[in-house]
């Protein structure tokens, strides 16, 4: 099981790998709101998102046991680019399984980074057994996008971060908010958190389409949903939540709540007007839901995290408009 220990040892790991990315925020819009956001830029993370922090530490961790192997990884787009980054570091080979619908910027990144993309249809073709399969024919190390423990402490790093840096200002967390797909993020995070501050409300918040982890909870075992239906955010299109992330999400999160796509579009345009941030649908889901609800204590301190940032700049514009 995970605690904090893998968590800041991963931290120690990822120094001079990823980046200590800002905690922003304004305290004339905070009075006007009636309560303090803080906003955890992960979507200027290097490769723009937070998954740099744990393909990177997954790879470390997997190499300190074993010789160094080429990698697969099977993603719509950041994780595949955080592999591609962490494999480039590494000097390895890495392959990624991608979906064909998956946007033309992320595709082009990915490859940039020296991967080489396999293409899939995410709607009649399974990922995980095409990247096994890679895996298997060339021996290569198979890095899940959340489904890991050295995944989920590398991604909890940017908790960690928020911490420290929060406590550079001498402020508490009163609730933390994060966006969830196979939740491997969120599990990381409210880790950390919880150990500093046991406390604190830990909201997921998933698109109101794909609520595959808020269903899983409310049935109490892991629920999978149809992924036919379209959303902005495809960085958060998870099926199901991951066999490792659920228990620990079930155990710590307060409650996981739905935002719907104009919610999005409006937190998108929030962050880019407000702190100048491009953020990506699937980065915006936690600020969509603090933007849209009122919380019961007076002026708490709600740290959201903005995941992701990778967005082709014509569909930004077309969506904050």
């Amino acid at each position: 099981m995970i605690n904090i220990n893998n968590i800041l040892n991963a931290n120690e790991v990822l120094a001079g790998i990823v980046r200590e990315t800002p905690v922003l925020f304004s305290e004339e819009l905070n009075k006007a709101l009636g309560a303090n956001l803080f906003l955890k830029a992960e979507c200027n993370q290097i490769n723009g998102s937070f998954k740099s922090r744990g393909a990177y530490f997954a790879m470390h961790q997997y190499f300190k046991e074993h010789k160094k192997k080429d990698v697969v990884a099977f993603s719509s787009g950041n994780h595949a680019q955080g592999v591609a980054y962490a494999a480039s570091l590494m000097e390895v080979n890495a392959t990624i399984v991608m979906p064909e619908d998956t946007p033309i910027m992320k595709i082009e990144k990915t490859k940039s980074l020296g991967a080489k993309v396999v293409f899939y249809n995410r709607y009649k073709e399974s990922r995980q057994a095409i990247a096994k399969k890679i895996a298997l024919e060339t021996a290569a190390f198979l890095i899940p996008a959340y489904d890991h423990f050295d995944v989920i402490s590398g991604q909890g790093t940017a908790a960690l971060e928020a911490i420290h840096q929060m406590a550079l200002i001498e402020e508490q967390i009163n609730y933390f908010i994060c966006p969830v797909g196979g939740g491997g993020l969120i599990a990381g995070c409210s880790i950390a958190i919880k150990h500093y501050f046991d406390q604190s409300k830990i909201i997921g918040v998933e698109p109101e389409l794909f609520n595959d982890t808020q269903l899983s909870i409310k049935n109490g075992k892991r629920t999978s949903i149809d992924i036919s239906q379209s959303t902005l955010c495809d960085a958060l299109m998870a099926r199901t939540p991951g066999e490792l992330t659920f228990p620990i999400n079930q155990d710590l999160l307060t409650s996981v709540e739905t935002v719907n796509e104009q919610q999005i579009k409006q937190a998108m345009r929030f962050a880019f007007e407000e702190f100048n941030l491009v953020v990506e649908p699937g980065g915006a889901v936690a600020l969509a839901f603090a933007l849209n609800h009122n919380f019961p204590i007076k002026n708490a301190n709600i740290l959201i995290l903005l995941s992701g940032g990778n967005i082709d700049p014509d569909r930004f514009d077309e969506l904050i408009k």
